[in-house]
């Protein structure tokens, strides 16, 4: 594998990176400010699209370049955890964590966020990713969705080793391992 550096597209449009007749991979600036640039990957591979979105708030350029795809692989963080974490971290006197917990919610989407994006977009399954934070405690995963699974009902909370197939000439979205 080798690296190849490209320009951050502009707000709103799309570059493609590769296309054969099988394969095509999208690029497409995201916000994650203050962190510029960021990007997010759109993959169509024989007629089946995956969408990863990098870091992000929510956006109307995740909804745009996921209508209709078959997986939306969306970052979330959820704010009611963090903000527990944030207020803990200023009772301990954690000055760099309470920093932390309080800068990082302006720059990444919620499960909420997601759940509604993927709606909008009217993609076929969800799949949350970078997940902050890590889910370590039974119970802890309804703490995280927060109502979002009431918004999309479709979605897997990602872990690693979570695997999934999309057949080529089907329509179907099929989680094959949940994860190691």
């Amino acid at each position: 594998m080798q690296a190849n550096s490209f320009d951050k597209p502009r707000e709103g449009a799309s570059l493609v990176l590769i296309e054969t007749p099988d394969l095509k991979i999208e690029t497409f600036a995201v916000d994650h400010s203050p962190v510029d640039p960021a990007v997010g990957y759109k993959f169509t591979y024989k007629g089946r699209t995956t969408l990863i979105t990098g870091d992000t708030v929510k956006s109307d350029t995740i909804i745009q370049h996921s209508k209709g795809i078959d997986l939306l692989v969306h970052e979330a963080l959820a704010p009611n955890l963090v903000g527990l974490m944030h207020k803990t971290a200023i009772k301990k006197d954690m000055t760099v964590l309470a920093k932390v917990t309080s800068d990082i919610l302006d720059y990444h989407a919620s499960p909420m966020d997601a759940a509604e994006t993927a709606k909008e977009a009217g993609v076929k399954h969800l799949l949350y990713y970078h997940i902050v934070p890590p889910l370590v405690a039974p119970g802890q995963k309804q703490l995280f969705l927060n109502g979002a699974q009431d918004v999309f009902e479709n979605y897997t909370i990602g872990q690693d080793g979570v695997l999934f197939s999309l057949p080529a000439g089907s329509s179907d979205v099929n989680l094959v391992q949940t994860g190691l």
